[in-house]
């Protein structure tokens, strides 16, 4: 049984709601570098259950080319520097603005999705809804200097 797409993104949704908060409390206690760390462990642990997944990855990764191999390297930096940025947001904050503010990035998914691999996502429900989303930054920001 495959579980609809929009059962796993409420899903995604509920589990970042209990994450947030819950970085925003070990960033009272700890640094940036160990928060960050204690998020990237599970991953770390994760690979070691899944090395012939790993091994047969790295088999396909020496056959890409290099403009392919920039983009998936990219992967890991975009992760690092938006968890950090957001992080920092959190930390400078709290949780709930931070977040509130996080959650315009579909408008970017739409944007460099275009940029990168000119796939376009967009239709009048998102472009209206895209609006929507930035009209709510744009009031936070407003309210909460």
């Amino acid at each position: 049984m495959q579980i609809p797409w929009y059962v796993t993104a409420l899903g995604a949704a509920l589990v970042w709601g209990v994450h947030y908060p819950l970085v925003d409390h070990a960033l009272k206690k700890l640094s940036l570098v160990s928060v960050l760390l204690l998020t990237a462990l599970p991953i770390v642990v994760l690979g070691l259950f899944f090395h012939r997944t790993l091994a047969a990855d790295y088999a396909v990764w020496t056959t890409l080319g290099t403009g392919t191999r920039a983009r998936v390297l990219a992967l890991a930096l975009t992760s690092l520097l938006g968890s950090v940025l957001l992080f920092l947001s959190i930390a400078g904050k709290n949780a709930t603005l931070a977040s509130l503010i996080e959650i315009s990035y579909p408008v970017f998914v739409a944007l460099f999705a275009w940029l990168l691999f000119r796939e376009i996502h967009i239709n009048p429900s998102v472009i209206i809804g895209g609006l929507l989303v930035f009209a709510g930054v744009v009031m936070i920001v407003w309210n909460n200097p």
